[in-house]
This record gives structure tokens, sequence and C-alpha cells, in this order.
């Protein structure tokens, strides 16, 4: 009622566990398992903020200034996302925008996370 009142949006007043940008990186189109873990997230208290699929960087940096991030999501299916992912977190590096990376996909692995990824 007194949000109502106050003239504020209902999920201005809502309490989330934090705020989720998630996106399939640019050049992929798969997205199931990105809605996937939209839901699973929205469904436990986060505020998921999703960018749809074929994303290029400069989106995914500008919605997680924009929203306000505390993590930030990257899909990708097909082996060539791998590469889109690295370049991602580089640029994200560069942003000195510190929010954690969560990265999945069919190609991902720790390893690839742990060498590529990581170290940007």
């Amino acid at each position: 009622q007194k949000a109502v009142e106050s003239g504020l949006a209902a999920e201005e007043t809502d309490m989330y566990a934090g705020t989720l940008v998630i996106a399939t990186v640019k050049g992929d189109v798969h997205d199931i398992g990105k809605n996937i873990v939209g839901v699973v997230l929205g469904c436990n208290n986060y505020r998921v903020i999703d960018l749809g699929v074929m994303c290029a960087p400069d989106k995914i940096i500008e919605a997680c200034v924009e929203h306000n991030a505390d993590i930030v999501g990257l899909s990708g299916l097909i082996t060539p996302s791998l590469d889109e992912m690295v370049f991602m977190a580089k640029k994200l590096e560069k942003t000195k925008l510190r929010i954690p990376l969560l990265i999945g996909g069919a190609t991902t692995s720790k390893m690839h996370t742990a060498v590529k990824i990581r170290p940007a």
C-alpha cells in the first residue's frame, strides 16, 4: 500500500537476493540453458535481466551498469562462443566492473575457465 501511495513501482520495493544480467554471447543463438538458469535464479529471488541471444559485449556491459548487476552470466553452446566469452571477460576487466562472471554451455569446462577466462 505504501509503495503505491508513494508512487514507487513494486519492482523498486521488492527485496532481491541480487541482480543477474544474463545473455547468450555474440555469434550464438542457443538459449535453452540460459533460459533454464534464468528461471531457476528468478524462482530463488534474483532479479534476472535477460538480454537474449547474439549479444554484443558492449550491450552486456551497458546492461550491467544500468541495472547495477551483482553477477553477469554468459551462455554459449558452440565452440566459437568460448572465444567470445574470453573476449567478454577481458572487456569486463578493462571496464573496472568488479562483478562475478558466470559462464555456461556445452563447450565450457573448468579447464577452459581456469586457463583462458580466469587469467583475464
